[in-house]
């Protein structure tokens, strides 16, 4: 009976390999290549349905070696294979959600999932009003299959805590591949700094996101460094850890990405708070209390800062005092032209905004003639507002602006109180390398805006849904209510 069974699987077998081969040939013959990617897309439909945490983990994997792809035909842009591959399981994961009813829903009452819900509304109604609607709603499935799979199909993941290791090491190795490409690329050209905005290409066009990526894994590898034993027995990691230090270092250093560089900086000093147990609302008072004296003494600020005249350079030494440089470097001219335009774009739609995904359409208007400078342009084809924050409130208005805020302030409290209250060391330092690595990014969202890309996003939202899952699935009831 069994060699009935196993004949007859064979012969199904043997009868579909002919009958694809026969179909290729043919579709071949009329030039119809896509039918030769028909497997893969069977098998994912196939992963997904059975296997959705590893679907997750092979997209997290692929995601830093993705490649842009630009089909100006049609007026998109997109990275393959990761966003065709995200779409596909956003609609089987909702699909499987409507026939099957199975999600685990204890970590949607959460404050951040909620939160990110009205994120997600929000973004719908301000797509309804938008100044363009088409490319609003583009922009919002665009956000919408990112915090599908990143988070609420994250969350299922990280159910299981030795997931988020392995997620973060998916990601990290690839990373370092890319990471010792790009050094090499940039050594052909002296590390120069103009050779630093294509070195990693094609896996990543912008030397600002390339950054960013490795800032995010910079406390990770820390951690792993100091507090190896709680990861690993193996050894021989003490010295791989210390190897990925120096790499890691290297890659931010010649990524010549300054807000990247500050975005370390602030982990570090995020840390010291952590150290001192300075509670949640301790650090929002600081952070009151600076702002308010940068009001108060926002002359003087400007005054000194006007002095520095030293422009962005090869050297790394002038690199650094051009970050506040606010006179003569163009790039930090080309900001604040763009935050002047946002804010005047802000004074006619204050409540709705423009729409999400419209600023850089619809800012040209709006700049002055002596704000611009000689990387200025109306094409909308270098770029956005350049900031993580002021692109909701210009494009969702107020409420956006709020929603957003209310997301990273229940993210840093929840982390903050589950690293002074977890008594499990494996889950403490777990949060520590999550919150580090996510100061890393809000740093460098004052300068820049990259959520809309996949490898950035990635980290960003499965980062708030390691958070959220700790603190539901793997916090004692007792440290929770802390």
């Amino acid at each position: 009976m069994r060699q009935a069974t196993a004949s007859l699987s064979k012969s199904w077998f043997y009868a579909i390999g002919v009958l694809f081969v026969t179909a290729s040939a043919f579709m071949l013959t009329r030039e119809q290549y896509w039918f030769l990617f028909l497997p893969m897309a069977l098998w994912f439909v196939y992963f997904v349905t059975f296997s959705i945490d590893r679907s997750l983990l092979f997209i997290t994997f692929i995601t830093p070696l993705s490649v842009l792809v630009d089909v100006r035909q049609l007026g998109i842009s997109f990275t393959l294979p990761t966003e065709p591959l995200l779409f596909g399981m956003m609609v089987l994961f909702y699909l499987k959600l409507l026939i099957e009813g199975r999600y685990d829903t204890r970590a949607l009452y959460h404050p951040i999932s909620l939160s990110i819900v009205f994120y997600l509304l929000w973004m719908v109604l301000t797509s309804v009003s938008s100044s363009m609607p088409l490319t609003s709603f583009k922009f919002f499935l665009s956000n919408l299959w990112f915090i599908t799979c990143f988070y609420f199909i994250g969350l299922q993941l990280f159910r299981k805590k030795e997931n988020v290791h392995l997620f973060l090491w998916l990601y990290l190795v690839p990373l370092t591949g890319v990471i010792l490409w790009s050094i090499y690329n940039h050594s052909t050209y002296g590390f120069t700094k103009q050779a630093s905005y294509w070195a990693s290409e094609p896996f990543v066009i912008n030397h600002g996101i390339y950054g960013a990526m490795v800032a995010f894994f910079i406390p990770m590898i820390a951690v792993y460094l100091f507090r190896l034993p709680l990861f690993t027995q193996r050894p021989l990691m003490s010295f791989v850890m210390l190897l990925l230090l120096v790499i890691f270092t290297a890659g931010l250093i010649f990524s010549f990405t300054r807000a990247a560089w500050l975005g370390v900086i602030a982990a570090g000093a995020f840390y010291v708070v952590l150290r001192l147990r300075i509670p949640f609302w301790g650090l929002l008072s600081a952070l009151g209390v600076v702002v308010a004296l940068f009001f108060t003494f926002q002359t003087q600020i400007t005054m000194r800062l006007m002095e520095n005249k030293t422009d962005s350079a090869d050297d790394l030494s002038k690199h650094v005092k051009s970050i506040s440089n606010v006179r003569t470097d163009a790039s930090n001219l080309e900001r604040l032209n763009r935050w002047a335009s946002g804010f005047r774009m802000l004074e006619e739609r204050p409540f709705f905004g423009w729409g999400p995904g419209t600023y850089m359409f619809q800012y040209a208007p709006f700049q002055k003639p002596n704000e611009k400078t000689i990387i200025s342009t109306n094409a909308a084809d270098v770029g956005g507002i350049h900031s993580e924050y002021m692109n909701p409130l210009v494009e969702m208005g107020f409420p956006g602006f709020l929603i957003f805020m209310t997301i990273i302030g229940f993210a840093i409290s929840k982390a903050m109180r589950l690293y002074y209250t977890l008594r499990d060391q494996f889950l403490k330092q777990t949060v520590l390398i999550v919150l580090l690595g996510l100061v890393t990014y809000l740093t460098h969202g004052f300068l820049n805006d990259y959520l809309d890309i996949d490898k950035t996003a990635l980290l960003y939202w499965s980062f708030l849904a390691i958070i959220t899952a700790i603190d539901v699935y793997h916090a004692p009831k007792t440290q929770r209510a802390a």
